[in-house]
């Protein structure tokens, strides 16, 4: 009897004990994640009970999206700090990484439940000069929070208290710099534009499910996408390659974040020519 309810709760055991594994590599970062994630659940209600609507939408899928994103991002980085000795999350550098994702974070945040509420667009919405302000702000935040995800992977780069695999070590740094520069062109390109929409209907109505992105023409959100999750996905691919036994493992990492960095190139200037990224 015993041993079957000990079976019947170990998917609940190992999530309680992975959440304790996180919060022992980072406490800030891991309770940020977890927070992120609770404050889903007052935005999926509040979608169901707000008619309004903000390019064809509810004015709260992007700030449930965006709580989504955040959860990963402080996962991401809380992990990561558990490759690092403990003293580094001291360092003037590891400090930075993590008073700057939960400040930025924290007031990107805000202003997207803010935009929300009152029933306004948050990005692009500059014709009132609150707004304007408010997404200026948003954009430093922004830099700042890919930021910190570069200062991460220099720190692991130059740890040499760091005992890792070194194809994984190099994946971690690799995922980092690359998150950091196809994410600042991507983004900023997107910020100079008036919106993300190329050769499409303006309005995010009947978009790609769960993505949203557009079926009518291009949308410069999906380089922006696979740009900001270098962060996860080249790290995934050297935990592989660390895990396999391939005979020149660092030529085979070259080539998949070669393979990633095309990805990003192919799908932004696929929405530049107005093509959506899946009918």
């Amino acid at each position: 009897m015993n041993a079957i309810t000990l079976t019947r709760f170990t998917p609940v055991r190992s999530v309680l004990d992975l959440r304790a594994e996180f919060e022992r590599r980072q406490p800030q970062l891991a309770a940020a994640a977890q927070l992120a994630l609770l404050a889903m659940v007052p935005c999926l209600l509040a979608m169901q009970i707000d008619p309004r609507l903000t390019n064809g939408i509810s004015v709260w899928i992007k700030p449930t999206k965006f709580l989504l994103s955040f959860a990963v991002y402080y996962a991401t980085l809380a992990w990561f700090f558990g490759y690092l000795p403990r003293a580094a999350q001291h360092s003037r550098a590891g400090r930075f990484v993590i008073g700057t994702a939960l400040v930025a974070g924290l007031l990107e945040m805000l202003w997207l439940v803010a935009a929300a509420a009152h029933g306004v667009p948050s990005h692009y919405n500059v014709d009132a000069l609150p707004w304007g302000l408010a997404y200026s702000a948003a954009g430093a935040g922004a830099v700042m929070l890919i930021a910190a995800i570069l200062v991460q992977g220099l720190l692991l780069a130059r740890d040499r208290e760091v005992t890792l695999v070194p194809v994984f070590r190099a994946s971690l740094v690799a995922g980092a710099v690359v998150a950091f520069v196809t994410t600042l062109l991507a983004a900023g390109y997107l910020s100079a534009a008036n919106g993300h929409w190329v050769g499409a209907l303006r309005s995010d109505a009947g978009g790609l499910p769960v993505m949203g992105w557009s079926r009518s023409g291009g949308d410069l959100r999906v380089a922006h996408f696979w740009a900001l999750h270098a962060h996860q996905a080249i790290p995934a691919a050297g935990a592989l390659l660390a895990a396999g036994k391939l005979r020149r493992p660092h030529a085979a990492l070259a080539l998949a974040v070669a393979a990633y960095v095309a990805l990003i190139g192919f799908t932004f200037a696929q929405a530049l020519a107005g093509r959506p990224f899946a009918a």
